[in-house]
């Protein structure tokens, strides 16, 4: 039996797609995994070009273009203990003289696996190649590592990952998040990180196209436009960090993570040290940006007594970026804890 799948949600067309498709049926027929395409393009020319492929792929189409749906419809049918997820501007290759990763003996405490990443753009080419490793054996000593490892890319939230967490962790995210944000993809990978290892595989290629992040303006304008489309204000960049914190400390909360208690307690811990201490530094830095109420509401998280309690005037903290969001996070962190 396969033990990995590559799950791709795309809706770009047949032109902007195909590289990115004809990839990923080139990695399954030379690996045997499973691929899985959840096609909300409406672009009937790719459906016909790709549809009946490969025996190896799974061709799925949603009933509308929402994006969520279309990266939980190809979750849905993942039926192997591994997973990728894959974006369908990127490339994945399996390199000749390369013995991959026996996925069936990875250590249970190992919850990712990572490919060589060609960080690459379309007018430079590879700008970096990340093949680095989360090795710390502590959930919150592996958030320090990571931190100073990413160096301002994500590009490790496309690696191997244990289907049963990762999915379960979209699953809680897709139902009770509350704004379903496309600029959540940190908090997530966050959270992967703290629930174990990640180790790499360098017989897997992965061509990460950082295609609107490459350049700061327009990865400006990239993240505007996210936060507008989750229903929050233009602006809401001031307050990232603030949202990062509280989204991981949700996320934490779940037994979906494979974490002793003292593991979820340290990694808790080190979450607010590392996004809510940076957004209460950036109030001080800047308290011109930020409301009367907000420098108010910061100063009581600095003296707070306990993470609980600073975690409490956080979520009131969330109404001053929209009215209501600090109730939706309480929401959202019950749902975690309960389980659903």
């Amino acid at each position: 039996m396969t033990q990995l799948s590559i799950v791709m949600p795309s809706n770009r067309n047949l032109k902007a797609s195909k590289e990115a498709i004809e990839s990923a049926l080139r990695f399954a027929a030379k690996t045997g995994c499973r691929f899985i395409l959840s096609d909300n393009s409406g672009d009937a020319d790719k459906r016909r070009y790709f549809e009946h492929r490969s025996p190896n792929m799974t061709y799925v189409v949603p009933p509308n273009d929402d994006p969520l749906l279309n990266q939980m419809t190809a979750l849905s049918h993942v039926e192997t203990p591994f997973l990728i997820p894959m974006g369908d501007d990127d490339e994945i290759y399996s390199l000749d003289g390369w013995q991959p990763i026996d996925l069936a003996g990875v250590p249970s405490d190992v919850i990712g696996i990572r490919p060589r990443t060609l960080v690459w753009t379309i007018d430079n080419g590879v700008r970096q190649t990340e093949r680095f490793e989360i090795s710390s054996l502590d959930a919150g000593e592996r958030l320090l590592e990571y931190n100073g490892k990413a160096r301002g890319n994500n590009s490790i939230y496309y690696s191997i990952y244990r289907t049963d967490v990762f999915r379960g962790l979209l699953k809680l995210f897709a139902e009770h998040h509350p704004t379903c944000g496309g600029y959540c993809d940190w908090a997530i990978t966050f959270t992967l990180v703290a629930a174990g290892r990640i180790i790499l595989d360098p017989s897997t290629i992965y061509r990460y196209d950082l295609g609107r992040w490459a350049e700061k303006q327009s990865a400006i304008e990239t993240k505007r436009n996210l936060f507008l489309r989750s229903g929050l204000p233009g602006d809401t960049e001031k307050f990232s960090a603030l949202l990062r914190f509280l989204d991981v400390h949700c996320f934490l909360a779940t037994e979906i993570l494979p974490l002793s208690a003292g593991m979820r307690s340290n990694a808790i811990a080190t979450n607010a040290r590392l996004a809510l201490s940076t957004f209460l530094r950036e109030v001080k830095n800047a308290p011109q940006n930020y409301g009367a109420e907000v420098l108010r509401i910061a100063d009581a998280i600095a003296q707070a007594s306990d993470i609980a309690r600073a975690v409490e005037l956080s979520f009131s903290m969330t109404d001053h970026i929209l009215p209501g969001l600090g109730g939706r996070y309480e929401r959202f962190y019950q749902a975690a804890r309960d389980g659903r």
